[in-house]
């Protein structure tokens, strides 16, 4: 059992700021970000359920994730303070290597006002996107018992019309709907599914999965271990290996593996991405013109919020797609796509911002969302410094 704190606030350091991160770090902390059935923020409110939280992030995003969470961003607590790494908080387990003060020094204090990165002895932790994406089978599996701490006075539900391996496995909400026909095998790690989700006719879920609240699993989905969606999407086709972070629509046919998606994205009909390369070497991502060595045989599609594929888009191995970016036509897109880019296949134009913010007002609406003002004054400045 971990330790009680009045207090935990959970810092950035310079790997979290680096572009191992983007493009879903263009729009969110690295603690918001999804891994196995939480985000780092619900982990550490699960793990530490009588702390004050406070969060730590860069400047140009404190005012809309204050607003996001009504929790304090870089401000300094007062009283005993455990410190713990926003990467750390995407796998975080009880540990001996705390960074606890009974007052945070001076530096610390400096750099969590200023945003800027705070630097203390941390574990092992996720240093990429594509790191979360292969460690999610091994989170979802350990997740599944926090999950059902969370939800200890939730009775579990039986499904009389679907096939259920290894029963014991399956931690749904009984607010969940399973419709006839469908395949739920726990016999590889467990699946959870939140209140809410409907899981429609003939899908095969294979664990470790995790479904997020309020999510719709489509006729015939075929969902493969290490799978996470988030709250409130739309799935189905073929899934394997990927985090959605929530809100997002992945709802007909076509192939998602070893993928990362932000929210409020929608995959056209027969979006396709590939995951691994002919000649089976490492995958290669590039973000912002820097080049990294995944050092993986499996990486897919790394898509920022707000972005949007049309029907037959086809994603070569290790594209990462930035924020409010609109992609069609025939071929394979340029692997990096830099954010509120108009792609035609292999031609780059910018789009719009105002048209952009007319979109994405129209498909937040769609989810009773409204678009805050905050939101808009960060998607303006991410226009203003696109790369």
């Amino acid at each position: 059992m971990a330790p009680s704190f009045k207090n935990i606030l959970i810092y950035e350091d310079a790997i979290a700021r680096s572009r191992k991160f983007l493009p879903l770090t263009y729009t969110h902390s690295v603690a918001e970000l999804r891994s196995g059935a939480f985000t780092g923020i619900e982990r550490i409110q699960a793990s530490f359920p009588d702390a004050h939280l406070y969060l730590h992030a860069r400047s140009e995003l404190k005012n809309i994730i204050a607003a996001r969470y009504a929790l304090p961003v870089n401000e300094v607590p007062k009283g005993t303070t455990l410190l713990i790494n926003a990467r750390e908080a995407l796998n975080c387990r009880p540990t001996t290597n705390w960074n606890v003060y009974d007052t945070l020094p001076p530096e610390v204090s400096k750099q969590l006002m200023s945003g800027e990165p705070i630097e203390l002895q941390s574990n092992d932790a996720p240093q990429s996107l594509w790191d979360i994406i292969h460690s999610n089978s091994t989170t979802i599996q350990s997740d599944a018992e926090l999950w059902s701490k969370t939800h200890s006075k939730v009775e579990r539900p039986s499904f009389p019309n679907c096939t259920i391996v290894n029963p014991e496995n399956l931690f749904a909400h009984p607010t969940a709907r399973i419709d006839s026909g469908v395949v739920l095998d726990c016999s590889e790690g467990p699946i959870i599914i939140e209140e809410g989700v409907r899981i429609m006719p003939n899908s095969t879920i294979i664990g470790p999965a995790f479904i997020g609240k309020n999510s719709l699993v489509k006729i015939g989905a075929k969902i493969y271990g290490g799978t996470s969606i988030g709250s409130v999407s739309k799935v189905s086709g073929e899934i394997e290996n990927s985090i959605i972070l929530g809100y997002s629509n992945k709802q007909h046919d076509g192939y998602l593996g070893h993928s990362y998606l932000g929210s409020w994205v929608n995959l056209g009909a027969g979006t396709n991405t590939s995951d691994l390369k002919n000649d089976y070497s490492p995958v290669r991502v590039t973000i912002e013109g820097e080049e990294f060595n995944t050092d993986s045989l499996f990486v897919g599609l790394l898509m920022g919020d707000h972005s949007k594929s049309a029907i037959g888009t086809q994603f070569n191995t290790g594209t990462a797609v930035g924020v409010s970016c609109n992609i069609f036509g025939e071929g394979f897109p340029p692997k990096w796509i830099p954010n509120f880019s108009w792609v035609i296949a292999k031609e780059v134009t910018q789009y719009r911002y105002e048209k952009a913010i007319e979109v994405a007002k129209a498909v937040m609406a769609r989810r009773n969302v409204a678009i805050s003002t905050e939101e808009t004054q960060m998607l303006r400045a991410l226009f203003d410094t696109k790369k």
